[in-house]
């Protein structure tokens, strides 16, 4: 079960969008129209939009992993990370951003969504 928020404003998301250069991934979008950043009573977190763009930056998501967006974490080093070619969602050590060390967690943000639960959670790590 998620706890979720009041929705981002439209202005916020178009200042994370005018930082981005472009822009945020639909179904993220979509998601802060509903809720600004929600998390689980277990360890799911998915940011709000205020600092995403600033976060991934500072993970340097675009240069280790190009074509994908930080859209969350595991509240235990791992991020969570929206594939923007095959929309599917990732999880990898935000120590080793890198490909092979990437793991699927849902074929899209709706079935993480519907899971309710990241990798850790479900494969005990």
């Amino acid at each position: 079960m998620f706890i979720l928020g009041p929705p981002a404003s439209r202005a916020v998301i178009e200042r994370e969008e005018n930082e981005y250069g472009g822009p945020l991934p639909r179904e993220y979008v979509e998601l802060l129209q509903v809720s600004n950043g929600m998390h689980t009573s277990g360890n799911l977190n998915i940011l709000g939009a205020e600092g995403v763009v600033q976060r991934n930056n500072e993970y340097e998501v675009q240069v280790y992993l190009p074509g994908y967006f930080m859209i969350g974490d595991d509240s235990g080093g791992h991020a969570i990370l929206l594939n923007l070619g095959d929309r599917r969602i990732y999880e990898v050590d935000m120590g080793a951003m890198d490909e092979e060390s990437m793991k699927l967690s849902a074929r899209s943000l709706d079935e993480l969504l519907t899971l309710g639960t990241c990798l850790t959670e479900r494969c005990g790590g």
